[in-house]
């Protein structure tokens, strides 16, 4: 059944979004969909603002595909220029670049499912220029201080003068665990790192690159995950354990410790904490990710499944810039 087309264009962008709307539904039922509603919000939000600028610059119809590219072209080098003069970060471009992906694909399906003739729109040129241009010229993350992300984390690390706080940093920063997941639960019950956290050596699946693996971390929620940390760390992890039996401190003391480093390194923020060596490790993460091939869903997926969140929309508030 073929539907009215809306003379709105945010409107327009309302339909043909709907085209590819697939929440709660599987990645085999609909592998093309928008499958997170987190998701949904961000990438129909950027098709917004597109929208207003090409309303703005006289194009009523979405469907007009030509000059949807042409101006598409021009609304990047804008949005270009903003992220270099405010400082954004290079994973905001790439979900920005992402988002716009799924707008082009939103209106060809909506041409196809409503048998509606004339040039699809392309967009892979002006998206291929885009990131070029973002990976050539935007910072890895934001140095902005709403970023909770330390802007030097392993400065910071090397600036906390107990060694078992230090340890538990790099946990944090290596393998994106909570504190509870590093023995200082906040929460002030017992939840200390064990031998039978200690799972050996195996293989990173992103990079392949031998890591040690933590195994059922038990963090927030009661959920047990797997952590990956860098062999040389979990060489000292396995020493502390095998000398003191456990990898455990008071939450208060290892914050202050945390908090401690960051005046002496320049880089303490009320609110910043222990949290922002888990936001450090999900933009880490994410760009190590996209560097070995993942697509931006399969990037925000994998990094999710590592900071035991399993939906990857709740990951975009440790990746965005």
């Amino acid at each position: 059944m073929k539907r009215r087309w809306p003379k709105s264009v945010h409107s327009q962008v309302e339909a043909v979004f709907h085209s590819i709307r697939a929440i709660g539904q599987g990645k085999i039922d609909n592998p093309n969909g928008i499958r997170s509603f987190g998701t949904w919000k961000t990438y129909r939000s950027e098709a917004h603002r597109l929208a207003d600028f090409l309303q703005n610059n006289g194009c009523d119809n979405i469907l007009d595909t030509p000059e949807v590219a042409r101006l598409t072209g021009k609304y990047i080098q804008e949005r270009f220029n903003e992220a270099i003069q405010d400082g954004k970060s290079l994973q905001t471009a790439e979900t920005r670049n992402a988002a716009l992906g799924k707008f082009e694909l939103a209106v060809n399906t909506f041409m196809e499912d409503q048998g509606i003739q004339g040039e699809r729109l392309d967009l892979s040129q002006v998206r291929q220029a885009y990131s070029e241009l973002v990976h050539a010229n935007l910072g890895k993350s934001s140095r902005n201080f709403d970023n909770r992300a330390y802007p030097d984390p392993q400065n910071l690390i090397n600036a906390i003068t107990n060694s078992t706080h230090q340890l538990q940093a790099k946990l944090q920063y290596e393998g994106g665990c909570r504190t509870e997941g590093v023995g200082a639960p906040s929460n002030a019950h017992p939840n200390p790192l064990t031998k039978e956290n200690l799972g050996g050596i195996g293989k990173d699946p992103v990079t392949w690159k031998d890591v040690g693996i933590l195994k059922g971390v038990v963090e927030k929620g009661g959920k047990a995950t797997d952590h990956m940390i860098s062999t040389e760390t979990y060489a000292v992890l396995k020493d502390h354990i095998e000398i003191y039996g456990r990898l455990e401190s008071n939450y208060k003391e290892y914050n202050e410790s945390i908090s401690e480093a960051g005046k002496i390194t320049g880089q303490y923020e009320p609110g910043r904490g222990t949290h922002g060596l888990k936001h450090n490790f999900a933009q880490k993460r994410y760009r190590e990710c996209v560097a070995n091939g993942h697509t931006h869903e399969q990037a925000m997926q994998q990094t999710s499944l590592e900071t035991s969140h399993f939906r990857y929309s709740e990951t975009y508030t440790y990746t965005k810039g």
